[in-house]
């Protein structure tokens, strides 16, 4: 059913090719705050509307998803009871490896498993990661590291952590070829095709980029403090 969806936003709202050059990004406006002491759990999704009038925000605690919906006019934040039909199409659409409507426009995987020497543990993982067992020194550690790759640039980066699409990249509009994505230093970014890129100004501990429909606004969340964060929103407009 949700691929059903995704199809019809392809349908619905394929623009050109997009060149990210001629983009100017405003700087964020926030719509609203997301307290996770309030909200429970962790943030796990963000969706666009087909319209691009309201965004879902989906949190999980402890294998239990909660579910919200944003009016981006009033900005408010309200309860909704499961996620919302167009909110999983646009999902996966936004988190698929390949770009929505451009054939052979795909993010690359790239693991990398090294295995380490730290220091003597002296009650734990420092640092979070997996301990393996080696017989010959146990004190060695198992390093998994993902690298998402789009046109030699990176757009996704996890260490000893699950790699989940979406998360440091959303796609542009059906057939723009272009994608939003937070580099290394938290700033979110525009790439397009050409291999331009375009960094959203005053943008930083940003992730879930996620671009609306319309190609209008992109938004993400930013991380404000211990279990607080802003959803934020950016206007997009075109030179001509």
């Amino acid at each position: 059913m949700y691929k059903l969806v995704a199809a019809a936003l392809l349908a619905a709202q394929a623009l050109p090719v997009m060149n990210v050059s001629a983009i100017t990004a405003s700087a964020p406006q926030l719509l609203c705050e997301l307290d996770l002491n309030v909200l429970k759990g962790d943030i796990r999704r963000l969706s666009w509307s087909a319209d691009s009038n309201y965004l879902h925000v989906q949190t999980i605690d402890r294998e239990v998803l909660h579910d919200f919906i944003a009016d981006v006019r009033a900005r408010e934040l309200s309860m909704a009871f499961g996620e919302p039909e167009w909110a999983a199409g646009y999902w996966a659409m936004k988190a698929d490896l390949a770009a929505p409507g451009q054939a052979g426009l795909k993010i690359e995987v790239i693991e990398d498993h090294q295995r380490t020497k730290p220091a003597p543990f002296t009650g734990g993982f420092s640092a979070g990661g997996a301990q393996t067992v080696d017989q010959r020194n146990p004190n060695d550690t198992f390093a998994i590291e993902v690298k998402l790759m789009l046109l030699g640039e990176e757009v996704g980066y996890f260490l000893n952590d699950v790699a989940f699409g979406g998360i440091t990249f959303g796609w542009g509009p059906a057939g723009s070829g272009a994608l939003a994505f937070v580099d290394t230093k938290g700033r979110l970014v525009l790439l397009d095709r050409a291999k331009h890129k375009v960094v959203v100004p005053q943008t930083k501990a940003a992730t879930l980029p996620a671009w609306s429909p319309d190609g209008t606004r992109i938004a993400f969340v930013e991380k404000d403090g211990k279990r607080k964060y802003r959803l934020m929103t950016a206007s997009l407009s075109r030179r001509e």
